[in-house]
C-alpha cells in the first residue's frame, strides 16, 4: 500500500511540475519580445534622426503645426549675408544700400513670407537664405540657364517665362495697356486668364493663387531695344497685389535699375508714384495695395501717370 500511495503521488505531481515549466517558459518568451520590439523601435528612431527623413514630430517643428514657427535668422547671420553679399566680384552684384531695404522688408515680412523675385542675378541664394522661413521662387527669362540653376541648386524654385514685349515698344504698350484697363489690363483680374499685352500669364497657375509678400523685379536684363523689358513683370507685379485675396493689405514692391527709362515709366504708370516709399539712383521701393475687384484706375492721383514723363524710349 505504501508502494502504491507513492506512485499516485508521483502521478498527482508530475503533471504540476509541466505545467508550472510551461508557465515560465511563457513569461520568458514574453519578455524577450518586449524587448526585441523595444530595440527594434529605437533603432528605427536612431535611424530616422541620423538619416534626417521626417518623422512626425519634425514635420510639425518645420510646418510650425502649432508648436510656434522656426525662429528667424540672428541679425549677426543677416549682417554677415549682405556683407559678403556686397563684396561680390561680380559687376553686376547689387550694393549694401541696394540689398539692405529688401533685407528688412523680408526680416519684418509675416512668416512664412511669399516672395516673388523676376530674374536670376548673382543675389539668388542670397534672396533664398534670407527668406528661409518663407516661400521664394524666381522667374528667369531664360529656360536653359534656368534649368541649369535649378540642377545645381535643387533647394531653388525657378521657373522659366517667354516675354514677348521690346523695350522699343513700351510707350505703345503702356497706351495699349491704358485703353483696356475696364477689359483685358483691368488692375485687378487673375492673370492666368488675361489676354493684356504686358501681363505675363503662362506662369504655373499656383504662382497667380500665391498672396505675394514681398515682389522684386531685377529681370529681365533689358540690355537694349531689341530685348524684353521689364514693362510685362512691373504691370504683372501690381496686378498681383491689387488682387490678392488674403495676407497683408499691401505689399511690398521693389525695382531694380530705376534710373532707367522703361522702369520709370512702366512704374509710375502700373505702381504708382504715389505708393513710392524710397528710391536710390538703383533700387526704387514700392508699396502698392490691394483694391476691390471693380477697381478701373491704378493711380488714385492721376499726377504719377507716365504720361507726364518726358522720358523717351530708344
Amino acid at each position: 500500500m505504501k508502494n502504491n500511495n507513492s506512485n499516485t503521488k508521483l502521478i498527482l505531481l508530475h503533471p504540476y511540475i509541466q505545467k508550472q515549466g510551461s508557465s515560465n517558459k511563457l513569461w520568458l518568451l514574453a519578455f524577450v519580445s518586449f524587448f526585441t520590439i523595444a530595440f527594434l523601435l529605437t533603432l528605427v528612431y536612431t535611424r530616422e534622426s541620423t538619416t534626417g527623413k521626417p518623422t512626425a514630430a519634425g514635420i510639425i517643428a518645420v510646418t510650425g503645426g502649432g508648436v510656434g514657427d522656426a525662429a528667424p535668422l540672428p541679425t549677426t547671420v543677416v549682417n554677415t549675408l549682405l556683407h559678403y553679399a556686397s563684396k561680390s566680384n561680380d559687376s553686376f552684384h547689387m550694393s549694401y544700400s541696394e540689398l539692405k531695404p529688401i533685407s528688412d522688408v523680408l526680416r519684418k515680412c509675416s512668416s512664412p513670407c511669399n516672395f516673388l523675385v523676376f530674374g536670376l542675378t548673382p543675389e539668388t541664394l542670397l534672396w533664398k537664405s534670407l527668406n528661409h522661413n518663407g516661400r521664394t521662387v524666381f522667374i528667369e527669362e531664360n529656360r536653359y540657364y534656368a534649368a541649369y540653376f535649378e540642377e545645381i541648386h535643387p533647394e531653388i524654385d525657378v521657373f522659366d517665362v517667354q516675354y514677348t514685349t521690346k523695350m522699343n515698344e513700351t510707350k505703345e504698350l503702356i497706351a495699349s495697356a491704358k485703353e483696356q484697363i475696364q477689359n483685358e489690363c483691368r488692375p485687378v483680374q487673375n492673370l492666368l486668364f488675361s489676354d493684356c499685352k504686358l501681363g505675363i500669364n503662362d506662369l504655373p497657375n499656383h504662382v497667380y493663387e500665391v498672396d505675394w509678400d514681398v515682389i522684386l523685379i531685377d529681370g529681365p536684363r533689358g540690355n537694349g531695344p531689341e530685348s524684353p523689358g521689364r514693362m510685362q513683370p512691373i504691370f504683372t507685379a501690381g496686378v498681383l497685389a491689387r488682387s490678392k485675396k488674403g495676407g497683408s493689405l499691401k505689399t511690398h514692391v521693389f525695382v531694380h535699375d530705376y534710373y532707367r527709362d522703361v522702369e520709370q515709366m512702366s512704374g509710375d504708370e502700373f505702381l504708382c508714384r504715389e505708393n513710392m516709399v524710397e528710391r536710390n539712383d538703383m533700387l526704387a521701393h514700392f508699396m502698392v495695395e490691394r483694391m476691390e475687384e471693380n477697381s478701373f484706375q491704378y493711380c488714385r492721383n492721376k499726377n504719377n501717370s507716365s504720361s507726364s514723363t518726358k522720358a523717351s524710349v530708344s
